[in-house]
């Protein structure tokens, strides 16, 4: 429960909350489009049954790094707030831990952002057990910062000793905080298995996918029960929907297709509050055409904002503009502006086609269907080339293309922890064969259980795994492993492996010589966890085909291709883009003539020099 719920719990059956809402306006010369922000934040907090009794603006080049705003602002709104009996000071701007901190303790009141504030709506709306987790997550995930800067200027000058909390009150706390950021990470990956393969589930029965977004209070929900025939539950207030809904519809002879129903936007919309919304995210991703759904009624300006951020949004989500459809809602409530809305805002920018109907009253619902129905023809007819692919569509052509094609050896798991940890560190950086071969030596001269490998000298243990390279590296790594696990864990390491995935995965990159690769490696055939490790060949392969940028970490390269395929296929992506990565997309010399991919991949083209092998 967040500190805003049990402060609205607490005060809010006695009396109606009061907030001051504040922000500091960075562009000093925006003299209207910070009023628009201002007017959907009080929409906002009043949704909350929270009464808004004042505003601070200021205008500054650069926020101030105490107090986000100056320090004489914050003295007039420490007046303010005594003054009016204030419960609650609101900002439109993200704070950072320190700048929230230093607010508490300067207002002596509870303060919060346009994140938090957002993240109590959703949990206000929120009705299914997996929204509920992904919010809980995304809360922990932006207080987590402020908690451990609260506690230790709590715990600045107590010192461990008996009865006093000091310093170990406040590490029971942080891993208090680490244990239920596991708890629900993994509880959050088990719905996802199950809703990301309904969703592949759904594309395979082979129709569009159509997905209606945009932003809270545009009618999408009323647009989908138009459309469908259904009856989901409609309100006025913001994000009624958070899981998405899905339902059939037969446009013509030719067309038939399975309109999505998902979460709103916001104006000014965080990426980390987006990506907390995994499931949404998929289904936006996936989908072969997005209906970005606005309000007709809203002023020009207003709707230019949502019409442009919304384009923007999709974007960097992973829609191209070819995939989008612009749609004005309500047009019964301003049926002059049918034909001059696209002009007003001038839409033709953008390049996407659009239409003004009514979902109520019905109005052009039929031409609108006829528009989606035009639009995926084209897009079957006309694919995009590869340059205009999202990385999100590269990722999923890519994978369904190397595990047809390139079908991997299956490795049945190995039993033992300690017998796949050590495969796993032979692994690394040679082929196949001569892993074994090494593998099977230190088996046969020393034997592979942590005491007789930390017995052995390091010299014996070399000897032994030579044939794998690098031996003598690998022999220091083993010995240090081995004795880590011994005076650790007793030299069992079962135990590990039967945590949850992310605590598994935490524990094991602390052992020498183990990173998240060789973590993540183990943890799939030994245990059989769902992930996708990425090994040299398939950061490679990714990079060439600009799936993801250059600079992608591993957890960047990792989600991507985790996103594109289903759980039940992260064993085979892994193993059929390293057989791809080997046999062709070679570091030198890549076979790019007669490439499965070659059609899709840039780099023959951006590497024009590359010798051609055959």
């Amino acid at each position: 429960m967040s500190r805003m719920t049990e402060l609205i719990m607490d005060r809010g059956k006695k009396k109606q909350l009061k907030a001051i809402l504040c922000m500091l306006k960075t562009n000093v010369h925006d003299h209207s489009v910070f009023r628009i922000k201002m007017d959907e934040l009080r929409s906002l907090v009043e949704t909350l049954n929270i009464e808004v009794v004042g505003e601070v603006i200021q205008s500054r080049y650069k926020p101030f790094s105490k107090y986000h705003l100056g320090s004489g602002k914050v003295k007039e709104l420490r007046r303010k707030v005594e003054d009016s009996g204030v419960d609650l000071v609101i900002f439109y701007n993200i704070l950072r831990s320190s700048q929230k901190l230093s607010l508490l303790q300067a207002l002596r009141c509870e303060v919060i952002d346009r994140y938090e504030l957002t993240l109590e709506i959703f949990d206000r709306m929120a009705s299914d057990r997996l929204s509920k987790l992904q919010i809980e997550a995304a809360r922990i995930e932006k207080m987590a910062p402020f908690y451990k800067l609260q506690a230790s200027v709590n715990y600045r000058y107590d010192r461990p000793f008996f009865r006093s909390g000091g310093e170990y009150g406040f590490h029971s706390q942080l891993r208090e905080l680490t244990r239920s950021q596991a708890r629900i990470r993994e509880e959050i990956d088990k719905l996802m298995e199950e809703k990301n393969q309904q969703i592949w589930n759904r594309k395979r029965l082979g129709y569009p996918l159509v997905c209606i977004a945009g932003f809270y209070n545009a009618g999408k929900t009323s647009l989908f029960n138009a459309l469908t025939g259904d009856h989901k539950p409609v309100s006025d207030k913001p994000f009624t929907t958070l899981s998405s809904k899905y339902q059939r519809r037969y446009i013509d002879h030719e067309t038939s297709v399975l309109f999505i129903d998902t979460i709103g936007f916001v104006i000014d919309l965080d990426p980390r509050l987006i990506q907390s919304f995994k499931l949404n995210l998929l289904d936006i991703r996936s989908s072969d055409l997005v209906i970005l759904l606005l309000e007709i009624t809203d002023p020009t300006l207003t709707l230019q904002i949502k019409l442009n951020e919304g384009v923007k949004l999709l974007k960097e989500i992973g829609v191209p503009h070819e995939r989008i459809v612009v749609v004005f809602n309500k047009l019964d409530k301003a049926p002059e502006k049918e034909h001059t809305i696209g002009d007003e805002v001038n839409i033709s920018s953008l390049r996407v086609p659009w239409i003004s109907v009514s979902a109520v009253e019905r109005d052009n619902l039929q031409d609108m269907l006829n528009l989606v129905a035009s639009q995926l023809k084209e897009l079957r007819n006309k694919p995009p080339k590869h340059l205009e692919l999202s990385n999100f569509r590269r990722a999923e052509t890519t994978v369904n293309v190397l595990l047809q094609e390139y079908p991997s050896e299956y490795s049945p798991p190995t039993g033992d922890p300690f017998r796949g940890l050590v495969s796993t560190i032979l692994s690394q950086n040679t082929n196949r064969q001569n892993q074994s071969t090494a593998y099977q030596r230190l088996e046969e001269m020393i034997g592979i259980t942590p005491d007789k490998i930390n017995s052995a000298s390091t010299e014996t243990v070399a000897e032994a795994i030579r044939p794998a390279g690098m031996h003598n590296q690998r022999a220091r790594t083993l010995k240090a492993v081995s004795k880590e696990i011994i005076d650790k864990y007793g030299g069992d390491l079962s135990g590990v492996f039967d945590k949850s995935f992310p605590e598994a995965r935490e524990e094991l990159v602390e052992l020498p010589g183990v990173g998240f690769k060789t973590a993540d490696v183990a943890l799939m055939f030994v245990s059989g966890r769902r992930v996708i490790p990425v090994d040299r060949h398939i950061e490679r392969i990714c990079k060439r085909l600009e799936i993801v940028p250059r600079n992608a970490s591993y957890e960047d390269i990792r989600r991507t291709l985790e996103d594109a395929s289903t759980p039940d296929r992260y064993r085979d992506v892994h193993l059929s883009f390293i057989r791809f990565g080997r046999e062709v997309c070679r570091a030198q010399r890549p076979l790019c003539d007669g490439c499965v991919l070659n059609e899709t991949c840039p780099y023959p083209q951006k590497n024009p020099d590359q010798p051609k092998t055959s």
